[in-house]
C-alpha cells in the first residue's frame, strides 16, 4: 500500500514514524463509531418484542436504528431502549406511535448506552416494518 504525499507530510509534521495501514485504521474507527448490526428483522405486531439484549458483563452503545416499511401502505412503529429489569413502554420510548409512510426508511442516529440486561424492544402496526439496530461497545 502506498501512502499519499499528504499522509507523509502530515506524519512528518506530527513526528509519526510509520503509517502502515492508515486506511484500515480509519475504516475501523468509522465502523466502531457507526456500530455494527446487532439485530435485524421484522418488528412484529401487536405488542413489544425484544430485538436485542445486552449480554451479561457488558454495556453496548446503540448508535443507529433503521426502520423500513416495505409495504406501500403507511404504518406506525414503537421502539424502546429498556434498562435491565424494566418494561418497554412510553417511559423509555425513542419512537412512540411514530408514523412511517409506505416504501420509506427512517433512520435514527445517536448514542444511548445500555448496561447488561438492558434491551431494545419494538413493534409496529404492520408486519411489513423491519428494524435494524446497530451499536458497539459502550463508553
Amino acid at each position: 500500500m502506498a501512502a499519499s504525499l499528504d499522509d507523509i507530510l502530515t506524519t512528518q509534521k506530527n513526528g509519526v514514524v510509520a503509517i502502515n495501514g492508515i486506511n484500515l485504521a480509519v475504516t475501523g474507527l468509522f465502523s466502531y463509531l457507526r456500530g455494527s448490526t446487532l439485530s435485524s428483522g421484522a418488528a412484529g405486531t401487536g405488542s413489544y418484542s425484544t430485538l436485542y439484549t445486552v449480554p451479561s458483563g457488558r454495556q453496548v452503545a446503540i448508535v443507529d436504528i433503521e426502520i423500513c416499511n416495505t409495504s406501500g401502505a403507511p404504518a406506525t412503529f414503537y421502539i424502546s431502549l429498556v434498562p435491565a429489569g424494566g418494561t418497554a413502554g412510553a417511559s423509555n420510548a425513542i419512537f412512540y406511535a411514530a408514523p412511517i409512510a409506505g416504501n420509506t426508511t427512517v433512520q435514527w442516529t445517536g448514542q444511548q448506552v445500555l448496561e447488561a440486561g438492558g434491551f431494545v424492544a419494538a413493534y409496529a402496526s404492520s408486519a411489513s416494518v423491519t428494524i435494524k439496530v446497530g451499536g458497539g461497545p459502550g463508553q
